[in-house]
């Protein structure tokens, strides 16, 4: 049966049939782009959009079959919709699952292609045969020139909807979306009138243009179709190629582009600015050439080939610059890898020389005393806890330097630091080569005297050495020393009990009289007379609150305005006089009297404050000390909140000073008490900081307000200004307050203030006050005050 090729194409039914399938694309587009985002219900939310795709191809189908005016079979008509919307509901779910991975492989775009082309020519086919069933005869030229371009169609479309799906290119390429979808849902609208064509038999009236028409459009509606994605894939590797290029160019670190044999293809100007080689130079050259020396070569090639298999691994060497200085990098490798073949590496450099240095120097600094660059009480004991691990045997001499404290109280820490420093320097002329000095702190000494040497020959050289007077600003003072000997394990085998009777056995040496050294021995025990008759009468005096408080006042370095003080506990013993804090403070710590000091201190300040408060008096900040100790008090927390009920305070008027050392203890609890005191108003410092202890990753956990800058840096401002300069520089970072302590000359004041420290507390500004004279002071500071005073 032949039909008259106008009844099979019809103009307005073919422009329905496009607008709904260019709809259905849109849609096919959206619905895998939302089920790759949202895996959620992925396989349930297929299920529905396929149902929803089946019908609407079917009913563009049913638009064509209405319009094609071709006698169909209303007997296999329900037989047509349900096959016809099972086979689409089937290829477009198995199409759309395909279609939610990244398909990266040549097979998988082919088997996803060719399964869409598949359904497709089988719904067609088997519809209209079923529905024309009178009317069908196969054009076989027809037929597989239709399967050809469905075939071409569906790779088409499998390519487009790849491409506009990537969620990570998706904003670049979006706006394509809509064009591509209405030439896509073109050439879908002409699939089912090239298969009508090829089944239908013609009138030789139509002629060969006639049926060949739908062939022709579809042909041009494929061609456009083609270009959509190819017009967004220029742009998208122009965008690959850039982003690349600006991964490699922009990078702040080296990048080294190498083959697989190590050979350098391409460099960054931060390699040629690193190495000193220009990029020819370098390109070409093998990579491991740029190492330093060859065990470092080694290690580089089999770190290469670790690469090469697929391990990420970062390793620091040695690189060798063009002037033949080197640069300590951290090299990060990562494969090059193209269509899952490895074709070279990017090495990525990082110079970390500086690093490095500071590292060291950190190293250095917390094994070593940074005044006399001597090893610390930490370095000692470290080589103390070996030498007991190897079962050698070895003795201790504990020093102490007579009159130092006096002269130290007299002429300021400055004075002292440069009396500390030549004595470091004199122990460690005096000091045999495989022995170990160090400072434990303040001016006392140790000197580790390991086997083969004699101790009591060292401590005679010490004695000798100390004979002669040692000079200081334009002076000469004579420091001698009394010693103390224990000997391990002859003594104790314990060596935390060994540093104690060395320091018993100097105390001995001090009692019979200076530049003596005395070995311990056990009757020392119960004869430590003077520290157990100090230890009383601290007792007594605590518990009579016999202490007083000094004040220490705090500067503005710009205004040269009072800002706060720092209370300061004094003992003026009945017989022996003023008892230095440097004294008495280790006394009451070893005796478990420094909570009830410290509470006797807070207790005192606060009443102090009650008088100023009740005379009108407007009175900055004050500091008080707490020990770490303390912390571990249960009531400490609910002490202070109940002291300043008592004394009607608010906690804005305090401030407490806690050690450095509170940082590595890393108890959740005092961060706890610290916010509690700090909800309370009262601000919490960090004291000397920077000794030793200081971690970033504690300081930034810790609830504190200020830093206080050690004295030992602004004693040696000058030499310690990048130091404190970068203590400041945390501080601002971190959001706290700083503050300098031990501020004693002009020049250091001048230096503070040009490292960004404007708070300062020294001896230039004033010393610590009786309260009596720290109010005349502070009332002259602030004139509401004076106001109060005439009033």
């Amino acid at each position: 049966m032949e039909i008259p090729y106008m009844y099979i194409f019809d103009v307005k039914t073919f422009a329905l049939t496009t607008v709904f399938l260019i709809i259905s694309l849109l849609m096919g587009v959206e619905f895998t782009r939302q089920v790759k985002k949202n895996p959620v219900r992925k396989k349930r939310r297929s299920i529905l959009y396929s149902l929803l795709l089946a019908a609407i191809f079917l009913l563009t189908h049913l638009f064509v079959i209405i319009s094609a005016d071709i006698p169909f079979s209303t007997d296999n008509f329900y037989l047509f919709l349900l096959l016809f919307f099972g086979i689409c509901s089937l290829g477009a779910y198995s199409a759309m699952r395909l279609l939610q991975s990244d398909i990266a492989t040549t097979p998988q775009y082919i088997y996803t292609s060719m399964l869409i082309a598949t359904t497709i020519l089988f719904a067609e086919y088997t519809a209209f045969h079923l529905i024309f069933s009178d009317a069908t005869e196969i054009q076989w030229m027809l037929a597989m020139l239709s399967t050809l371009m469905v075939t071409v169609t569906s790779f088409l479309l499998v390519r487009f909807i790849i491409q506009i799906t990537n969620e990570d290119l998706y904003e670049f390429i979006k706006k394509y979306k809509y064009l591509g979808s209405i030439f896509g849902g073109m050439a879908l609208g002409g699939i089912p009138y090239i298969v009508l064509t090829s089944m239908i038999p013609t009138t030789e009236e139509a002629g060969f243009q006639s049926f060949l028409a739908p062939f022709l459009y579809m042909a041009a509606a494929n061609f456009l179709f083609m270009l959509i994605p190819d017009l967004f894939g220029e742009k998208l590797i122009l965008k690959n190629v850039q982003s690349h290029l600006s991964l490699f160019s922009h990078n702040p670190d080296s990048v080294f582009r190498v083959d697989l044999q190590g050979m350098i293809l391409n460099v960054n100007k931060e390699a040629v600015e690193l190495t000193g080689y220009t990029a020819s130079e370098l390109t070409g050259l093998d990579f491991i050439e740029l190492i330093a020396d060859r065990e470092e070569s080694e290690k580089i090639r089999r770190y290469y080939r670790k690469v090469l298999s697929g391990e990420t691994k970062v390793i620091e060497t040695t690189l060798k610059k063009a002037d033949l200085t080197s640069a300590e990098v951290r090299i990060t490798a990562v494969r090059i890898i193209v269509r899952n073949t490895t074709i070279g590496v990017f090495g990525i450099v990082r110079d970390i020389t500086e690093q490095k240095k500071t590292d060291k120097m950190i190293k250095y600094l917390a094994y070593h005393d940074d005044l006399t660059n001597l090893p610390n009480r930490r370095q000692l004991e470290k080589v103390m806890a070996r030498l007991d691990s190897k079962g050698e045997i070895f003795s201790l001499i504990y020093l102490d330097f007579n009159r130092f404290k006096r002269i130290n109280d007299t002429f300021g820490h400055s004075f002292g630091d440069q009396i500390l420093e030549q004595i470091g320097r004199q122990l460690a002329k005096v000091t045999p080569g495989n022995c170990l000095a160090s400072r434990i702190g303040g001016d006392e000494f140790a000197i580790l005297v390991t086997k083969g040497n004699k101790p009591e020959r060292v401590a005679d050289e010490v004695v000798k050495a100390f004979q002669t007077p040692v000079f200081a600003g334009g002076m000469e003072f004579l420091i001698t020393a009394s010693i103390g000997i224990a000997r391990f394990p002859d003594d104790t085998s314990d060596l935390e009990v060994l540093l104690k009777y060395a320091d018993m056995a100097m105390y001995k040496a001090k009692q019979n009289g200076t530049n003596d050294f005395q070995f311990f021995d056990k009757s020392m025990v119960d004869q430590d007379v003077n520290k157990f008759e100090l230890e009383n009468d601290l007792r007594n005096a605590i518990k009579n609150d016999s202490l007083t408080v000094y004040y220490q006042p705090k500067y503005n370095a710009n205004t040269n305005n009072i800002t706060g003080a720092e209370a300061l506990a004094r003992w003026k013993h009945p017989r022996h006089g003023m008892i230095p804090p440097g004294v008495f403070i280790p006394i009451a710590e070893e005796a478990n009297l420094i909570v009830s000091l410290e509470r006797m201190i807070i207790r005192q300040v606060f009443s102090q404050l009650v008088v100023w408060k009740g005379q009108k008096y407007q009175v900055p900040r004050t500091s008080i000390n707490i020990s770490i100790i303390h912390f571990y008090q249960e009531d400490f927390v609910k002490f202070m909140h109940q002291s300043l009920i008592e004394y009607d305070l608010s906690g804005e008027l305090i401030e407490i000073e806690v050690t450095e050392s509170i940082m590595i203890k890393k108890e959740d609890g005092i961060n706890e008490q610290l916010q509690a005191l700090r909800e309370m108003g009262i601000e919490v410092s960090i004291d000397d900081f920077g000794t030793g202890y200081s971690s970033l990753s504690y300081l930034s956990k810790l609830s504190v307000d200020r830093l206080k800058i050690d004295q030992s840096f602004v004693a040696h401002s000058q030499e310690n200004s990048e130091i404190i300069s970068t203590i400041v520089s945390m501080a601002t970072n971190l959001n706290l307050k700083v503050i300098a302590e031990g501020v004693e000359t002009e020049s250091q004041i001048d230096l503070l203030k040009s490292l960004g420290c404007q708070e300062v507390q020294g001896y230039y500004y004033s010393p610590p006050l009786p309260s009596a004279e720290y109010e005349t002071k502070m009332n002259r500071e602030f004139p509401e005050n004076e106001h109060v005073l005439l009033t």
